[in-house]
């Protein structure tokens, strides 16, 4: 659709529009009219006439008929939603609610002694509450009249008006769509026959249609298109040519390498390359118009003879130059040459062709500095070589670095193997005032271009401080430093490390070479003066090494046996068949051990010799180091030894016989102790059953814990003869841990008590092992008691748990814990922590032995722990016993 047929369409719905908002505004004019005026006014006057109509029945209290007449009211207007008449207190009397009177209403049933109006948002809609009161305000009436009703008349009278107001949209819109239609078209041909011209298609001809105007205007563009399409294709033939021509030598112009540029006599660029601007980074926009002296020739001036373009122009003669350029691409070296040319219009223009020589320079330069870089590294190389001295080697890579960087002062550090700070040995060139604190450094480390914070300098400094290392160890640094702002290169760096590393390599040579002198010197020292005598032979027993105590020995000396036969020497050795072991240690690889007996010079002399092979890379043997010990001594003791060892052996075969006659009487006494004891006890615990008196019962009860104390020593002495005997034999059943401990506990119970130790269980009922019942309560009840016995305050914790297929029960208390140098030896036999005279708890030694035999017995485990207070036992025991 063309804008004119647009605007008349929008110009004619702008016009329908206003109409249908002016109608809407209307509309709701008087629907606001309606409620606020009218529908008000209704309100209050049936307010007002109900009030006057119940007054006198509401004055004699005959509220049956005032709720007929409240009702004839509400039926006669179907506006009323509700009626209801409140005394003066605001009691309800009548109401219309068929459901009860609404709570929400309460609030308006007192209202002031005037006719008012509310409006009450509900869920059936707006209600407008209109009250009256009654006469001499003895009461009020309340009338809601809904706005449903009025606002749906008024509804259905808007959709009236909007649906006429829409077809008047409707109607209005097909006349503007023709008439518009009718005038814009041809004046649509006119724009896109023009258009199509103007894109080159000239043969247009536009229909006809009436003898108007707009005819007319068709005839006149259909003539005017038909003579531009004859010319313009002549113009088009010759242009054809031309731009041929132009294109290669545009292309031509654009195709070449480097870089070309036309300027006119005021050395403004006025055409360029694509090359040129590749070279410079630059977009034609910002080269066109500006000089070659902003864009290339910032060093030269402009307008003197000394510039090459003026040059150019005043000789006619075509010149070559290097030039530095700076560009957006960075800076380039280049190379160019200029000729002069004049145009048609004889004006004289400059050509310049530039190429880019950077790389080629900047080639030529790096094989100068490598050239340089080697010849530097072959000097501190060859230094390295024929000097065996490092500071020697350090001072002179200083100064060829210094040389190198053409750096102002230098300084070399060393580290101090002893405490590890950093020495100065050398310094060349003046020094600067910088502040410098040597440390070591892992990497090269570079600073360039920072301030001096000394208060008398205002200049920057640049410094490069490179580690002498050799792997991961630093020897020492060298610090080159410069007062001039100092650029290093990624190169330079890497030459630095490459640098020092070969001089900390030198270094840890160098420091090799002395500590092997030191430690051959130091080997020399030791083997001269140990007992032992020494010597080094080769595969073919050629003695390489002797020590001091060897020539004392062999009454030789050093100069007379080195780099000879062993067995020249000591001809007595091939006698001794000595020659097949050093065979057998150079077959075999493995050290042979030999003792013998020698008569030299006169004298008899018992040697223990060790023939040690020394391998090389290979695993072969190629020498034996030999070290011989004088042993006339330990024979000598080892005779006597043996005469002792027979008396011995008669001394102990005695005393077997001794130990077997005191296990017999133990055992004989201990059967005849255990009769009469056990009736004691019996007869004890019956007295304690008795009235006795708290004296008399104090006294029992001591009976009767020492009695059990001396059966229990008995059972002891007992089980001992049977351990000894490996009679011990187990019952099997299931045992419940729980109550096994608890009777334990149970009959220690007075003693715990009279100490005021208690005894905590923490044992699951579920934990149950499989042993002898009798056996394992022999056990806790040593345990048990001692924990008792060495406990002064505090508590005893008895804990169980399960560990994988096996019972862990933990005993611990508070008493005096165990040394930890005894702690090996508490379950020995008859050992005991303080086995003084003057020992403060007593027993025989045998309980913790005779425990661990029994859990032994049951396949289990039983250990002790103790840290300064108190004593842990763990008694660890399989569920089932195999």
């Amino acid at each position: 659709m063309s804008s004119l047929r647009g605007r008349l369409i929008i110009s004619m719905l702008a016009i329908i529009f206003l109409i249908v908002a002016g109608s809407n505004f209307v509309i709701q004019d008087i629907q606001t009219g309606i409620i606020e005026g009218e529908f008000r006014n209704v309100g209050f006057l049936l307010a007002n006439n109900l009030a006057s109509e119940i007054s006198n029945n509401f004055l004699i209290n005959d509220f049956v008929e005032v709720s007929k007449t409240v009702n004839n009211a509400k039926n006669s207007y179907p506006e009323i939603e509700y009626i209801f008449v409140a005394d003066s207190q605001g009691i309800v009397l009548v109401h219309t609610f068929e459901s009860g009177f609404p709570k929400a209403l309460l609030d308006y049933a007192k209202p002031e002694n005037t006719s008012k109006e509310d409006i009450i948002e509900t869920e059936k809609g707006i209600i407008h509450e209109f009250d009256a009161p009654l006469f001499k305000n003895i009461g009020y009436v309340h009338i809601g009249l809904s706005e449903n009703r009025v606002r749906a008349q008024i509804l259905d009278a808007s959709r009236k008006i909007m649906f006429l107001a829409i077809c008047a949209v409707l109607l209005g819109g097909i006349f503007v769509y023709f008439i518009g239609k009718r005038l814009t078209e041809p004046i649509i041909r006119l724009n896109e026959g023009a258009k199509r011209i103007n894109n080159g298609i000239l043969d247009q001809k536009i229909e006809v249609g009436s003898n108007d105007e707009m005819g007319e205007l068709a005839r006149t563009f259909n003539d005017m298109s038909s003579t531009l399409d004859q010319k313009i294709k002549e113009l088009i033939t010759s242009k054809e040519k031309t731009e041929n021509a132009e294109r290669y030598l545009e292309t031509l112009f654009h195709s070449i390498e480097d870089g070309i540029i036309v300027m006119n006599i005021n050395h403004e660029i006025i055409k360029m390359n694509s090359s040129f601007l590749k070279m410079t980074g630059m977009s034609e926009k910002e080269v066109l118009g500006k000089t070659c002296h902003e864009l290339i020739f910032e060093t030269l001036p402009s307008q003197k003879e000394e510039c090459p373009v003026n040059k150019l122009l005043q000789t006619g003669q075509p010149i070559r130059f290097m030039q530095e350029g700076k560009f957006n691409s960075g800076t380039k070296i280049l190379d160019i040459n200029s000729s002069l040319f004049i145009d048609k219009k004889e004006n004289p223009n400059i050509i310049m062709v530039i190429r880019d020589v950077t790389q080629h320079k900047i080639l030529e330069n790096e094989i100068l500095l490598r050239n340089r870089e080697l010849t530097v590294l072959n000097e501190i190389s060859k230094n390295i070589s024929e000097a065996f001295d490092i500071d020697k080697i350090v001072s002179k890579s200083l100064e060829n670095i210094l040389k190198l960087t053409n750096m102002e002062y230098g300084e070399a550090y060393l580290v101090d193997d002893k405490t590890g700070k950093f020495t100065l040995i050398n310094h060349q060139g003046e020094k600067g005032n910088d502040p410098f604190e040597p440390g070591k450094v892992n990497e090269v480390l570079i600073v360039e271009g920072r301030k001096n914070t000394l208060p008398a300098k205002d200049v920057y400094y640049s410094y490069a401080v490179i580690p002498l290392k050799s792997k991961d160890k630093v020897f020492g640094i060298i610090r080159i430093t410069s007062e001039k702002s100092h650029i290093f290169s990624g190169r330079e760096k890497e030459l630095f490390s490459a640098i020092g590393n070969q001089i900390g390599v030198a270094i840890e040579n160098i420091s090799f070479y002395d500590n092997i002198k030191y430690l051959k010197e130091f080997n020399d020292e030791i083997l001269n003066n140990i007992n032992l005598a020494l010597h080094v032979v080769d595969r073919d027993m050629r003695i390489l090494a002797v020590n001091d105590e060897l020539i004392k020995i062999g009454r030789i000396k050093r100069e007379e046996v080195i780099n000879k036969n062993l067995y020249d020497i000591f001809s007595f050795l091939k006698k001794r068949h000595v020659d097949q072991e050093y065979d057998h240690v150079i077959k075999t690889g493995e050290i042979f051990q030999s003792e013998e007996k020698i008569q030299y010079y006169d004298e008899i002399i018992y040697t223990s010799t060790s023939k040690i092979p020394v391998k090389d890379k290979n695993g072969s043997v190629e020498k034996i180091i030999t070290v011989i010990k004088d042993v006339s001594e330990k024979k000598k003791l080892e005779e006597e030894l043996k005469d002792s060892y027979e008396e011995l052996k008669l001394t102990y075969s005695k005393l077997q016989e001794l130990y077997k006659i005191k296990d017999n009487f133990l055992s004989s006494i201990s059967h005849e102790l255990r009769t009469p004891l056990t009736s004691v006890m019996g007869y004890t615990e019956l007295m304690l059953e008795e009235n006795l008196t708290q004296k008399q019962r104090h006294k029992i009860e001591i009976i009767f814990r020492n009695s059990k104390r001396l059966y229990r020593l008995i059972r002891s002495l007992l089980d001992t003869q049977i351990i000894d005997s490996s009679d011990l034999q187990l019952t099997r059943e299931n045992i419940v841990i729980n109550e096994l401990i608890t009777s334990v506990v149970e009959d220690m119970k007075n003693i715990a008590v009279s100490k005021n130790i208690p005894i905590t269980i923490d044992i699951p009922d579920s934990l149950i092992v499989e042993g002898d019942n009798e056996r394992l309560i022999e056990v806790f009840s040593n345990i048990v008691e001692n924990a008792i016995k060495f406990t002064i305050a505090g508590e005893i914790i008895i804990k169980g748990e399960t560990d994988n297929e096996k019972v862990h029960i933990v005993i611990s208390d508070t008493g005096i814990g165990i040394p930890e140098d005894k702690m090996e030896k508490i379950f020995d036999r008859f050992y005991q922590v303080d086995s003084s005279d003057k020992r403060k708890f007593g027993g025989t030694g045998l309980g913790l032995w005779i425990s661990k035999k029994i859990i032994d017995a049951h396949n289990g485990r039983i250990w002790a722990e103790s840290k300064n207070r108190g004593s842990t036992f763990h008694i660890l025991l399989p569920k089932r016993v195999k």
